[in-house]
């Protein structure tokens, strides 16, 4: 705040000299207003660009995909999602929920509607052989503080958002096309942060059929310092780093 009084006071100082000059040399009292114009007309810029950079502003980096191994036998599919949450903005808000509106095969009809059902905690879900349970999904997603220039990373664990009316999610080969959906204080309505696609394949069934958990990987992600982040708890497994499962 100060110093942005500083500024302010030094553009109207420098405006106001200006001014002065103009008037002694010359002698027309339009320069006057012409100057306090030119003050003011800084002030308001200097005043745009400073509210701009001020602003909460969060964005979230998403691509990869994780079916783990369900908890129990014949169990349904729920879908496990890296989540890269930065905020290139001076200023602190709120992350207040996320949402994932999956197609597969470009069937609008169908389209499901995904909601978080919990936070998982990488490290204990790793020491349980990739498989879901009641230690390792820890705690509900909820609203979460995200301060200025901030990088937070979350692993959400999706689940279909209105179950009774909806078929429960099944793993089965076609295209699926994910979009990602963040509702913050930055915003009165949600917006639409990510769209990625991955294919299912043949193998994929057998392997989570065979107990085994799936990974869908997107290569075009391709911010270092967020793939470091992402892989910092080394959830995927070395086979999965250089498989082409994903687009």
């Amino acid at each position: 705040m100060r110093k942005t009084v500083l500024v302010l006071a030094a553009i109207l100082a420098v405006s106001l000299a200006i001014v002065s000059w103009l008037g002694r040399n010359i002698a027309d009292p339009a320069w006057l207003a012409l100057g306090l114009a030119i003050a003011a007309a800084c002030i308001a810029v200097y005043g745009t660009l400073k509210a701009a950079l001020l602003d909460f502003s969060p964005e979230v980096l998403a691509g990869d995909v994780i079916v783990p191994r369900p908890s129990r036998a014949g169990g349904d599919v729920k879908l496990l999602l890296p989540l890269q949450f930065t905020n290139g903005g001076a200023a602190g808000g709120v992350v207040e929920w996320v949402a994932v509106r999956l197609t597969i095969d470009a069937d609008i009809q169908r389209s499901v509607l995904l909601s978080p059902v919990a936070e998982v905690d990488m490290q204990r879900f790793i020491q349980a052989k990739r498989k879901l349970d009641d230690e390792n999904a820890v705690e509900p997603f909820t609203a979460f503080p995200l301060d200025g220039k901030r990088s937070l990373a979350k692993f959400v664990l999706f689940d279909v958002a209105e179950r009774g009316r909806t078929e429960p999610l099944r793993l089965r080969p076609g295209k699926w096309a994910f979009e990602l959906f963040v509702k913050s204080t930055a915003d009165r309505s949600p917006r639409l942060e990510r769209s990625f696609e991955h294919v299912v394949e043949r193998k994929h069934t057998e392997q989570f059929a065979a107990d085994t958990p799936v990974y869908l990987i997107n290569y075009q992600i391709t911010l270092p310092s967020a793939r470091r982040e992402l892989a910092g708890a080394e959830w995927m497994p070395r086979t999965a780093r250089y498989s082409g499962s994903g687009t």
